[in-house]
């Protein structure tokens, strides 16, 4: 029964480390596979009881793969029998599934091809962990498939907080039980005296309290030490983190070069939508560099997962609203999204997580999907307040601007620094000095030639030359600004649907917000055409700051003083040191015993011929003595090598023989021992301790035990 249990603590340990995959997938997802593939080896181990060693492994291997199929793959059974569609999920999911799920965005989609390696790698794990204990190995190397399962559960995502705890202290429980109902199996299998002995001391207070003390410190020596070389405030390691998925092979075309050729056709229908809250603008792009020719987006696209995590900088929204939305000419493989996107059904879209924008994987045209959101709330008061975020990732400088247009950007901001005031004022520049183009002849282009043509000559353009020439300038004032690119949301029809046309094609700026989020500007005036639109929170919070902009700071140079000066960097705090001290002296009293036994070695080296051969002699007794062998006062050493003959290997007795005959010649035979003899009694007691070694436990439990340190007593 002792045996039984060491092996189920073994496969509920596997089984927690297969859980540990909880944020990549979810544990209700988890749960059952998990479950299926521990009960799976389970019961191969009880019905392979009477078998052929040989014929557990594969009994549970293959008990474990129709558990899986039964509950992972059941959709793809014909009744209760498998299909070729089984056969090929089951391949795809054991050799694709982990590099998919590191492509996708977490959590990921509970879907049979990502999944399945989880509880594949459980049910791995538990056959190697039951196998070693089976076959008489170390409950420690029983539990270092588990171990490698549960390193690689945080390699993918490292558990903290409640988690952290809950599977840690559960995973030791685990570990705790397997070493207990191993060593209760050892001690009744008949061991012999001298073992029997060595149990009876490592069962005392010495015996379990050294090396406790020894691994706890060990622990806490290696936690400083690796925090001391990757501190706290450097990300923990992740695979994902590096791991890029390949770039989408597929030719986008720029939405933004295509603004000019929809405004020619402006009746074509793009798609059709019900929403179930407000929405200002439908985005499909977002663009953030600029090398003077062209606007491009440094997005890296995953395949989108069951939820979209919160973006950075985005704070959470209130109830999730949904839209349903149908394509009629898509553009492109861009799928119309809004801000904050929590999850899409109906579709499987690649997704941009930094952004939030889509990508079809299917055909788009007449493509159905149900788009889920978060809208957040955003007071004006909040907005007003706020301050833009310069730390904005994805941001690159324009450079050096044209001649045409350097002159332009204090007149533009009034050499404000970058501030949202500095953001709005430049947007009502563009909207009093320039109109938006309409008619036959429609501006196209964005680059620098184009944008000099436009500031400075015509001073007529579309939603494209607004936008971008906002965001160059914006850049060039140091304003944290891109370029999105997508649709106007036009008047709902009395059906509560809407159409969205060519003619509601735009692009826009957006300014990074600290504590809010990409804010939408319109320097043309386009996207709050219709009157009477409902507006979200943002925009509306946008609108009151726009009307109630603070008052032009005084920008003239101001007397220099001396600077404040600034506080000394404040060292470690004490309550660091006081936490520590307690680590460091159980280092201290783990390793003294250590540190004596090595010098105390040295020392016995290096006497006289005579006094070596008698330190031989004291080394090889003690090495015993630390291994739980009983030494009397005056014992020798012909006699040790009969007490310890039926308990330990032969070398140790013809070592501890042969130590006797060098006894004899340096002080009983009347001769003066030479140097060879001393060389002869040390080789003969590292051969008694190389024979007396034993389990590496066995050898840990010696290494710091303290009774050879203690005088013999009778």
């Amino acid at each position: 029964m002792t045996r039984f249990a060491a092996c189920a603590a073994v496969i509920v340990a596997a089984g927690i480390g297969g859980l540990l995959f909880q944020p990549v997938f979810t544990l209700p997802a988890l749960l059952i596979p998990v479950l299926a593939a521990c009960v799976a080896v389970v019961a191969a181990d009880l019905a392979a009881i009477r078998a052929p060693a040989v014929l557990r492994p594969p009994l549970a291997l293959l008990f474990g793969l129709l558990a899986l199929i039964a509950t992972v793959l059941r959709p793809t059974l014909n009744g209760v029998l498998p299909t070729s569609a089984t056969v090929h999920a089951l391949g795809d999911g054991l050799l694709h599934g982990w590099l998919r799920t590191l492509e996708s965005t977490w959590p990921a989609r509970p879907e049979p091809e990502l999944l399945l390696f989880v509880p594949v790698l459980v049910l791995l794990t538990g056959v190697l962990g039951v196998e070693c204990l089976r076959r008489d190995r170390s409950p420690l190397v029983a539990l270092v498939p588990s171990l490698a399962l549960v390193g690689l559960s945080q390699a993918f995502s490292v558990a903290d907080g409640g988690d952290a705890l809950l599977f840690g202290g559960g995973y030791t429980v685990a570990a705790v039980v397997v070493l207990a109902a191993a060593k209760s199996a050892e001690n009744r299998i008949g061991a012999p005296a001298g073992h029997r002995r060595a149990a009876r001391l490592r069962g005392s207070v010495t015996g379990y309290a050294l090396p406790a003390v020894a691994t706890v410190a060990a622990i806490a020596a290696g936690c400083l030490a690796f925090t001391a070389w990757t501190p706290l405030s450097r990300p923990a390691y992740s695979l994902p983190a590096h791991h890029q998925p390949p770039a989408v092979t597929s030719v986008l075309a720029n939405p933004l070069d295509e603004i000019g050729s929809r405004l020619a056709t402006p009746a074509a229908e793009v798609f059709h939508a019900r929403v179930s809250a407000p929405v200002d603008r439908w985005t499909v792009s977002v663009l953030n560099r600029f090398d003077g020719v062209n606007w491009t987006s440094s997005a890296r696209f995953r395949p989108l997962g069951s939820t979209l995590p919160g973006l950075a900088g985005v704070p959470a929204g209130g109830p999730t609203a949904e839209a349903a939305v149908t394509l009629a000419s898509a553009p492109g493989a861009w799928l119309p999204t809004v801000t904050r996107t929590d999850h899409v059904e109906g579709a499987s879209p690649l997704v941009d997580p930094a952004t939030g924008t889509l990508l079809s994987t299917q055909a788009a045209d007449g493509l159905a999907y149900r788009l889920f959101w978060r809208p957040p709330s955003v007071d004006a008061p909040k907005l007003a307040s706020s301050d833009v975020d310069g730390a904005a990732d994805g941001l690159e400088p324009v450079g050096q601007l044209p001649k045409e247009i350097a002159p332009l950007l204090r007149e533009a901001t009034g050499g404000s620094g970058p501030s949202l005031r500095t953001a709005f004022v430049l947007e009502q520049w563009f909207r009093k000095n320039y109109k938006v183009a309409s008619g036959e002849d429609i501006p196209t282009g964005h680059g620098y030639a184009q944008l000099s043509f436009f500031l400075a000559s015509s001073k007529r353009g579309t939603s494209e030359q607004f936008a971008t020439a906002y965001a160059v300038l914006a850049r060039a004032a140091g304003l944290p600004v891109r370029v999105a690119v997508g649709f106007r949301q036009p008047a709902a029809a009395p059906g509560g649907s809407v159409v969205v046309h060519n003619s509601d094609v735009l692009a826009w700026p957006e300014v990074a917000v600290r504590g809010v989020g990409w804010v939408p500007l319109d320097p043309s005036g386009a996207a709050t055409a219709d009157a009477g639109r409902p507006e979200s929170s943002v925009a509306q919070a946008t609108d009151d700051a726009r009307k109630n902009l603070p008052p032009q700071p005084d920008n003239r140079p101001q007397p220099t003083t001396n600077p404040p000066p600034q506080p000394a960097a404040a060292g470690t705090p004490w309550w660091v040191w006081i936490a520590l001290a307690p680590l460091a002296l159980l280092l201290l009293v783990a390793l003294t015993p250590v540190a004596v036994k090595t010098v105390r070695r040295h020392r016995r080296r290096r006497g006289a011929p005579a006094e070596a051969v008698v330190g031989a002699w004291l080394d090889a007794r003690d090495r015993l003595r630390d291994r739980g062998v009983t030494v009397v006062p005056g014992m020798t050493a012909r006699e040790l090598a009969a007490l310890v003959g039926p308990d330990y290997p032969e070398a140790v007795s013809q070592g501890l023989r042969q130590l006797s005959q060098c006894l004899d010649l340096a002080l009983w035979s009347g001769w003066t021992a030479s140097p060879e003899v001393a060389r002869r009694a040390w080789a003969a007691s590292d051969a008694v301790r190389a024979a007396s070694r034993g389990s590496l436990r066995q050898r840990i439990a010696s290494l710091f035990a303290v009774r050879s340190l203690v005088p013999v007593r009778a």
